[in-house]
């Protein structure tokens, strides 16, 4: 094996980027036992994935809904356990690649295929937006994360391995997740996130375990006092700030760090820690311990990589 795979030698960068690659393949096989779980044992379980199917197709707008309703249509033609069996596969397919950093470009591939048609039957493109609704859904987060996936690959090949990520691949990344981000900021300068803000807190509060819903209402009575539009507005500009500095691709050491102390903020209020923890909320929908966890592995991949990038360009490599 050459020198700079070995875990001894390659540089800091380098293993953190292989702890990230290790932690991504953690989550796709705890989204494997969850479906497993949830979907595919016991009496009901296929039941469920339907419904799952079923509920997408029920929230999108008209132009999509025939889409949607062919893949309630053909899930159950097909065999509802089937489908899940397939979709367990792929789950633990990616997880093995991310965890050993073995075929890291097919399994890239894949799980940009798999993510955006999981997007799509399950996420419903996100719908509805209204009420305050702004995320477009997890699974743009991980068709986005493989992205990276993609960029980092021929660092890790076993035959002649390179020291920096791809660099066109690591830009259309990093123009996703800008995008991604300004798609969400734009709907929180919208009136039915501003005047709604409070409810994004408190709807939330529901089902939770006795600490988090002390935690939230505690959260839920600083907003009412500060002012909930002041919050509101201060939340969409934090995140127009974070999209046009991935579009922008200046200076991304302060904006990353900024983005990434801004989603363990969304992930301890609106997304109260990821729970209430149950088979139909951490993991079956492909979300684990909440969506804003997905959102970080892209921030972590442009954090590694832009550290690998300077010290390639400090040593002339």
């Amino acid at each position: 094996m050459h020198a700079e795979n070995s875990l001894f030698c390659e540089p800091p960068p380098l293993r953190h980027l292989r702890a990230l690659l290790t932690a991504f393949g953690v989550i796709w096989m705890i989204n494997a036992a969850f479906q497993v779980s949830g979907w595919l044992l016991g009496s009901d379980a296929g039941v469920h994935f339907v419904h799952a199917l079923a509920k997408s197709a029920s929230v999108v707008p008209a132009w999509v809904q025939p889409l949607l309703v062919a893949g309630v249509q053909g899930t159950q033609a097909i065999g509802p356990g089937v489908v899940v069996a397939v979709m367990v596969l792929v789950d633990v397919l990616l997880g093995l690649a991310l965890l050993t950093q073995r075929h890291l470009v097919p399994a890239a591939v894949l799980g940009m295929g798999y993510s955006l048609l999981s997007w799509v039957f399950l996420d419903g493109l996100g719908f509805p937006y209204g009420n305050g609704q702004t995320d477009p859904g997890v699974f743009v987060a991980y068709a986005i994360a493989f992205v990276f996936v993609l960029a980092v690959a021929p660092m890790f090949a076993l035959r002649q391995p390179v020291r920096t990520p791809d660099l066109r691949w690591w830009k259309v990344g990093r123009i996703a997740f800008g995008l991604l981000w300004l798609f969400d900021a734009v709907l929180k300068w919208l009136p039915g996130f501003l005047l709604h803000f409070t409810s994004q807190i408190t709807s939330v509060i529901a089902g939770q375990p006795h600490w988090v819903a002390v935690w939230l209402g505690l959260v839920a009575a600083i907003i009412h006092t500060v002012g909930p539009v002041p919050v509101a507005v201060l939340t969409a500009l934090a995140e127009t700030v974070i999209a046009l500095g991935l579009l922008g691709g200046k200076g991304l050491r302060p904006v990353l760090a900024f983005g990434v102390l801004y989603s363990i903020a969304v992930w301890c209020t609106a997304e109260a820690f990821g729970g209430p923890y149950t088979l139909a909320g951490s993991g079956v929908r492909g979300n684990v311990v909440g969506n804003v966890v997905i959102y970080l592995i892209p921030f972590l991949f442009l954090w590694q990589g832009s550290r690998t990038l300077a010290r390639s360009q400090e040593t002339g490599a």
